[in-house]
């Protein structure tokens, strides 16, 4: 025992300098490896043959997968990070070893049990998941459940069993002390009356097929992660054309829409409650439930994490995030006032954008991680470390009847900052072609509630509070991540 102590405690005086010296460090020096069908400890052992360098670890959270890369002239550091970044393990240099750990998860548990409202009966198998994420289980023979590893989140609690209403509970970190008890009402059955319906016919009418060709662009999204993404059970959708309307159309389903995008790895099955589109503007309502796909090989997995990291970048979820925790200009977002020009049907704003405490303001509630926004103006935001897509570009940068944009500023989306650092005051002086010069990723947010409650992790919780337009109506549902996730570093 006394060894152990003596041990741990060398250890502890031996980390600090390696925190404050990082000169000649082991993880600088550069190599040129080659993994074939390897698992990562195989792959530790290459490495500590080539560089000499040793690795201290517990075995047991080093995963087997598989590794098949090749490295040339890399140093030790970026061979690390790419076979770490998505295991959920992090390393550290101390005094020439290097120390793998894995990372620490939370400690945040929601237990609870789900019942009959009724009977009181528990209810075994009950679906139960945190809205938006990754998180959910089962309950068990007795009706209760377990979600481990809870974040610092406020968020909405959904539990569906068949022949029952599903419900959703709000929670919150500073309420999970406490055991739930569900109950959920079960759906009134008329059992007096037996009417026998002919079987629907297995093949949709044209109507119906043109219906479903638009609702998985409108409900996917155009950018090319929805090439990637397909709806598993799309017999569950019915469509109904709007009367007052040649274009537009509310979408039903019987059942979850069970989407799989093998663009950013996920499975998610949403309830939708409710799904129009009327004049060009999508209104969808859900709860989404995400389950990770198993990836076929080390290099699918991390293509898997490049899409979600391109696609959480720029994201309202990313703004809000940013928002919150006041980093608006450092995360690269611009915000402007925008204006609606019901004459020429297109939006403006100013090429000198006001102060932001003058554009929107955000307060503390009682609530912890919930926030009220109090916006002024609806607004526009610009995301600068990002420029438009080509498709995205042929689709919304189309000229209105005045000569200038559609989508947004009439003048010049405010200024537009060219490769030889010119400024564009106006398209129309200019009189160059438009659709040679790249733009930022543009979002116009349209408050329907101009003081709408915002919760971390970086999610309106009334959608209705709010209409978008622009980018992050572009990449629509194929683009969704859940709220858990957080980009590496």
């Amino acid at each position: 025992m006394l060894r152990k102590c003596v041990v741990c405690i060398l250890f502890s005086f031996c980390l600090i300098p390696s925190i404050y010296s990082q000169d000649n460090s082991v993880l600088d020096k550069q190599l040129s490896v080659r993994f074939s069908d390897v698992t990562i400890p195989a792959a530790l052992k290459i490495i500590t043959k080539v560089t000499e360098v040793n690795f201290t670890y517990n075995p047991k959270i080093l995963p087997l997968t598989k590794i098949r890369s090749s490295y040339y002239s890399a140093s030790l550091n970026e061979i690390l990070t790419d076979l770490f970044e998505l295991e959920n393990l992090f390393f550290k240099e101390v005094n020439g070893n290097i120390v793998i750990l894995k990372r620490r998860l939370t400690n945040k548990i929601i237990t609870g049990q789900v019942i009959d409202e009724a009977t009181k009966v528990p209810l075994q198998y009950a679906n139960v998941f945190i809205d938006n994420s990754s998180f959910g289980v089962a309950t068990d023979l007795d009706g209760n459940f377990r979600i481990e590893n809870v974040p610092d989140i406020r968020a909405q609690l959904v539990v569906s069993f068949v022949g029952y209403r599903p419900k959703q509970v709000p929670i919150s970190v500073d309420d999970l002390t406490n055991q739930l008890v569900i109950e959920l009402e079960p759906i009134a059955r008329n059992l007096a009356t037996i009417t026998v319906v002919a079987p629907k016919k297995s093949k949709r009418s044209k109507e119906e097929r043109a219906l479903l060709k638009r609702f998985k662009i409108d409900f996917l999204g155009r950018s090319a992660y929805s090439k990637d993404c397909k709806i598993l059970n799309p017999y569950v959708l019915s469509f109904e054309s709007l009367n007052d309307s040649t274009t537009g159309y509310n979408a039903t389903a019987s059942d979850l829409i069970e989407v799989e995008n093998k663009a950013t790895g996920y499975r998610i099955s949403f309830k939708l409650d409710e799904f129009k589109y009327e004049n060009g503007i999508v209104t969808k309502k859900g709860q989404s439930q995400f389950t990770e796909l198993d990836p076929r090989s080390r290099k699918q997995n991390k293509r898997w994490g490049d899409a979600r990291k391109l696609a959480y970048y720029g994201s309202d979820i990313h703004f809000l995030n940013s928002l919150l925790l006041n980093q608006l200009q450092a995360e690269g977002f611009k915000v402007n006032i925008v204006r609606y020009d019901s004459a020429n049907f297109e939006f403006t704003s100013p090429l000198n954008p006001p102060d932001l405490t003058e554009i929107f303001s955000v307060e503390s509630t009682s609530h912890l991680f919930q926030y009220q926004l109090k916006a002024k103006f609806d607004i526009e935001i610009t995301y600068t470390k990002e420029y438009e897509i080509e498709e995205y570009v042929k689709l919304y940068r189309t000229k209105s009847k005045n000569g200038n944009f559609r989508y947004t500023d009439q003048k010049s989306r405010s200024s537009i900052i060219l490769s030889d650092n010119q400024k564009l005051q106006s398209y129309r002086e200019t009189g160059i072609d438009i659709s040679s010069v790249p733009l930022y990723q543009k979002t116009v947010v349209s408050f329907n509630n101009r003081t709408p409650i915002v919760s971390i992790p970086g999610y309106f919780n009334n959608i209705n509070d709010v209409v978008y337009l622009g980018w992050w109506a572009w990449g629509g549902f194929s683009e969704r991540l859940p709220l858990n996730y957080r980009p590496p570093n």
